[in-house]
């Protein structure tokens, strides 16, 4: 089944290639939202300060906390943006992910552009209300490992546990995305309101069958990490030293973020497939024939 899947959500994929380009853009526009205003607020706080060339070689942890300790306010104010746009990207993400899963479900001839935006505004509040309870659901589990971890006692143990904590903390968060994702499609699939019933049965969905949704994200997450090696191995073999090569570095950049784009439709389009092997929409009953009315025969004519 994790073969058959993960081919329908690249297929999904291929039949709506426009969705990549739609949240490449939008991981662009959030990318920009940060980095401006943040390289805009390095440049101004730094300006002539002697060693501030050390910065075009590198990261320099020199003039940083140099920055620190002129300017206390500036490290916390990025903070603080960097706060922002995180917040900000989670809204995004789920009026994202509502159009993807409309264009996705959908099989009509409408414009794209409107169905994208009908499952973005349609879906929004329903989604944020389900992330806030996968959220509550998934806290207190990942608050139990850190206590776990918190009270091992020999070195070698502690090490361990703590090992463990993060192996458990990060298959919560990942089994909880799983359990978001499959209320989500179920929630467009049957335009449903109610959000609890259909996160719990997302749970269900996932917890009673962990191998296909696990192994489905393990292709998807390896595709990925293949990308990545990629992407780092060209960053190795061309220094970015000149303009020409710093745009062509940009352009790698970007071209790995794409990929990325592309592998979470193929992903949407996966757990559809689970989810419609899995929880398939029950079948409506036929509609009896109504039985033949009995016609009545002429009386005969009266002598």
């Amino acid at each position: 089944m994790i073969a058959a899947a993960t081919r329908e959500g690249l297929v999904a994929a291929r039949r709506a290639p426009r969705l990549a380009v739609t949240l490449w853009l939008v991981n662009l526009a959030l990318a920009l939202s940060a980095g401006v205003p943040a390289f805009l607020a390095l440049r101004s706080a730094i300006g002539e300060r002697p060693g501030a060339d050390a910065l075009a070689d590198g990261f320099s942890f020199g003039i940083l906390f140099d920055l620190v300790e002129t300017q206390p306010g500036l490290l916390g104010g990025l903070v603080l943006s960097a706060v922002g746009v995180a917040f900000l990207g989670l809204l995004v993400g789920a009026a994202a992910t509502g159009g993807t899963l409309e264009v996705l479900a959908s099989r009509d001839d409408r414009p794209f552009a409107h169905r994208f935006g009908r499952g973005a505004g349609r879906f929004f509040v329903r989604f944020v209300r389900a992330g806030l309870l996968a959220g509550l659901v998934a806290g207190p589990l990942m608050a139990a490992g850190g206590r776990m971890r918190r009270e091992s006692g020999a070195e070698v143990a502690s090490q361990l546990v703590s090992l463990g904590a993060v192996l458990l903390a990060g298959l919560v968060v990942l089994l909880a995305l799983l359990a978001l994702d499959a209320a989500r499609i179920r929630i467009v699939r049957e335009d449903a309101r109610r959000v609890l019933p259909l996160l719990r049965s997302g749970f269900a969905v996932v917890l009673g069958h962990p191998v296909k949704w696990l192994g489905t994200w393990a292709v998807n997450a390896a595709l990925g990490a293949l990308a990545l090696a990629l992407y780092l191995a060209f960053r190795h073999e061309v220094p970015a030293g000149t303009g020409p090569l710093v745009l062509l570095m940009a352009l790698a950049q970007q071209a790995f973020v794409l990929t990325r784009a592309w592998l979470r439709v193929v992903l949407l389009g996966s757990e559809m497939a689970l989810v419609e092997r899995l929880r398939p929409l029950p079948v409506p009953a036929p509609v009896p024939a109504e039985a033949p009315q009995a016609v009545s025969e002429p009386a005969p004519p009266l002598a």
